[in-house]
């Protein structure tokens, strides 16, 4: 329409030389007249438009709501897996002291000792099991000593701390301080310096979950065992353009006085910051297994 309105212009510059002044008015006040319509189209065109784009923009942040709450819902259906998983471990440790079952008194290997009567060449002699049943007993018992080590509340060695607030801008380098502290049998976790100090010799579990912010940043971090990286991850939120957790997990055979602890990677860049609230928590666990 607004291409016929401009032909129409130009006609009329072309002919207004052959026209009265009265006919000139009439041709030009009907040019404004489709002018002025075109115009108000345009205008609404242009409301619709800016509704339609309103409505889109509502839409997206719905979306990302619901967004954030699956991605909330993943996280706790994870820290439940990794409680059921520890829980699991305990239960074992117990049913296995069940199975060893209780221990023979006195009496009992006094029963055993029996004696079998053995001829050789025409002789008798006497041969004593009582040795072999002793030595079976003792297997037994210091077998269920060392389950019951592990089992018992006191002697059981965990912690689960996370990130009180969102760390705002990490560096290289850097270590994390998870400082609300949930479980921390033992009190060898450190909530003020966020390292581990290993109690005893053993094999121990440990995990810690990242978060970082929506569409901006790229963590990398790792666990460290004496200043040693022992196994490392990376969340990318600006590669997924959301938020974006990772979680890792390693097995290490530790010595009493090993220190454990999670720190940004000292060579890797580091942008944006690592999330933790009550939505989401980047947490930092371990626990010892035999």
């Amino acid at each position: 329409m607004v291409k016929t309105l401009v032909c129409f212009l130009l006609l009329l510059v072309i002919h207004v030389g052959s026209c009265d002044v009265n006919e000139y008015q009439e041709m030009l006040s009907i040019v404004q007249n489709k002018m002025r319509v075109e115009f108000e189209e345009i205008w609404k065109h242009q409301e619709t438009q800016d509704k339609r784009i309103h409505e889109l923009e509502l839409t997206i942040v719905n979306q990302n709501k619901q967004i954030q709450n699956l991605k909330r819902r993943c996280i706790d259906k994870e820290m439940n897996y990794l409680n059921r998983l520890f829980s699991q471990m305990i239960n074992q440790n117990f049913k296995s002291e069940q199975l060893v079952g209780p221990k023979n008194n006195k009496s009992d290997v006094l029963k055993t000792q029996t004696m079998e009567m053995i001829n050789k060449d025409g002789k008798t002699s006497l041969t004593s099991r009582g040795n072999v049943v002793n030595n079976e007993i003792s297997d037994r018992d210091n077998y269920r000593k060392r389950r019951q080590m592990n089992t018992d509340s006191a002697n059981t060695i965990a912690f689960y701390a996370y990130m009180n607030t969102h760390e705002e801008n990490p560096g290289q380098h850097q270590t994390l301080i998870f400082d609300a502290v949930k479980t921390n049998l033992g009190s060898f976790y450190s909530k003020h310096s966020g390292v581990f100090t290993t109690p005893e010799q053993g094999t121990y579990v440990f995990t810690w979950s990242i978060i970082s912010d929506f569409n901006t940043g790229y963590i990398f971090t790792e666990i460290v065992i004496n200043s040693v990286p022992f196994g490392s991850i990376l969340s990318n939120s600006e590669e997924v353009h959301d938020d974006h957790t990772t979680t890792g997990i390693v097995v290490a055979q530790l010595n009493k006085g090993d220190l454990v602890f999670i720190r940004t990677n000292p060579n890797a860049s580091i942008k944006g910051r690592i999330l933790s609230d009550s939505f989401r928590r980047s947490s930092f666990s371990g626990w010892k297994i035999m």
